[in-house]
């Protein structure tokens, strides 16, 4: 198949790329680089280096003329060093509409976007289901939410087929600090590699939802080769952890004696961030199956290699 991803260059799209090579798939990554580590493509895919935000309709539809498939997950986040709220509304909601409306006049099979858990905005303490009214605290997440009716309004107005992927704590191997998120794994992972303590923020009894990398693109390449279409589904384990279990579960992979440091509190205090994968699990047949041991120690082995 014809296979066109964008923010391929990113982490979750650098590992989506590769599994899709490995598949045979022909695949084309649009991104422009600027979080995207654009020289880990594998070469046998193409690479269109270009800002989506600047791709008029035109050229959407000669990037999508023969395409099979689309999976969205370029996207700004407000939190990175130099995006402005205009850049962000225009990447994450224009792009998005301007690409399912070229995905629809191409008649693509399917467009899988990559939605985010801030688009409900809640922090707790009961898990997140589809069923719950969103209210997203940040304009990523308002974002991110948008492109989740733009692809509805697409899909009744011009036909397209999609589904979006609510996706929660992603991490593993290629993972990196770098961007507006900050992975708690990846920034004490590199604190334990340097020999330095890991730090907990408050009392650590915040709780997240981690999925394995891997598992996620299982997820992703399910919603769009499955008979499920028009749907919205959380990527999550349905398995919340304290950071204080996360850091302990880390310093026990690395085989180090090291303390982990507590500095002071930030907003995450007393939240629970955590999907119920009960909707997913019925629609695609899908769950998380890499254990947290499992997952924390391929992420440290690649980070040693």
């Amino acid at each position: 198949m014809h296979v066109l991803i964008t923010g391929g260059a990113g982490f979750i799209g650098r590992r989506l790329v590769g599994f899709l090579s490995d598949l045979g798939h022909r695949v084309v990554v649009v991104d422009a680089g600027f979080t995207g580590r654009l020289g880990e493509l594998p070469p046998d895919c193409s690479l269109v280096e270009r800002d989506i935000a600047e791709l008029t309709d035109s050229e959407w539809d000669g990037l999508l003329e023969g395409c099979d498939l689309v999976f969205h997950l370029a996207a700004r986040k407000y939190r990175t060093p130099g995006v402005t709220a205009d850049q962000l509304l225009a990447t994450n909601v224009g792009a998005t509409w301007r690409l399912a409306s070229a995905a629809a006049r191409a008649r693509v099979q399917r467009l899988v976007f990559t939605s985010s858990l801030y688009a409900y905005g809640s922090v707790g303490p009961d898990p997140m289901n589809e069923k719950d009214v969103p209210l997203p605290r940040t304009l990523y997440g308002a974002s991110k939410l948008m492109g989740e009716h733009v692809l509805r309004t697409v899909g009744l107005e011009d036909g397209l087929a999609w589904n979006c992927a609510r996706l929660f704590f992603v991490y593993g191997p290629g993972q990196h600090a770098e961007g507006g998120y900050k992975s708690v794994i990846v920034t004490n992972f590199e604190r334990l590699a340097a020999g330095l303590s890991p730090t907990i923020c408050g009392d650590g009894e915040q709780m997240l939802d981690y999925v394995f990398v891997d598992d996620a693109i299982e997820a992703l390449w399910m919603l769009a080769t499955g008979d499920a279409s028009e749907q919205v589904v959380n990527v999550a384990s349905g398995q919340s952890r304290t950071i204080n279990h996360l850091t302990a579960e880390m310093i026990a992979v690395t085989g180090m004696e090291l303390a982990s440091e507590h500095v002071p509190a930030d907003w995450t205090a007393g939240t629970v961030r955590a999907g119920d994968p009960a909707h997913c699990r019925s629609v695609i047949g899908w769950d998380a199956t890499t254990s947290l041991a499992t997952g924390l120690t391929k992420t440290w082995n690649s980070l040693l290699s």
